[in-house]
């Protein structure tokens, strides 16, 4: 645990319960943040290309069976 975690820690102990709690959810909320970007970026560095568009496609042949069997899948 670095210094700056040790004294942001300590300094969040001090803090009244409802301060608590407003710190709680704005860092859930920057953590949110943190996560959306950070998934984004390995999607893109993977080079998936996925959109609501493609979803809507790949789950409108889902509920209609449009589907393949696992079996087959990556075969050639």
């Amino acid at each position: 645990m670095t210094s700056q975690l040790q004294q942001a820690i300590y300094l969040a102990q001090s803090l009244r319960l409802a301060e608590q709690l407003e710190l709680l959810k704005t860092l859930s909320a920057m953590i949110q943040r943190s996560y959306v970007l950070e998934t984004q970026t390995a999607i893109t560095e993977a080079g998936t290309d996925f959109s609501a568009a493609s979803f809507r496609q790949s789950w409108q042949q889902a509920t209609t069976g449009q589907t393949l069997p696992l079996s087959t899948v990556g075969r050639n």
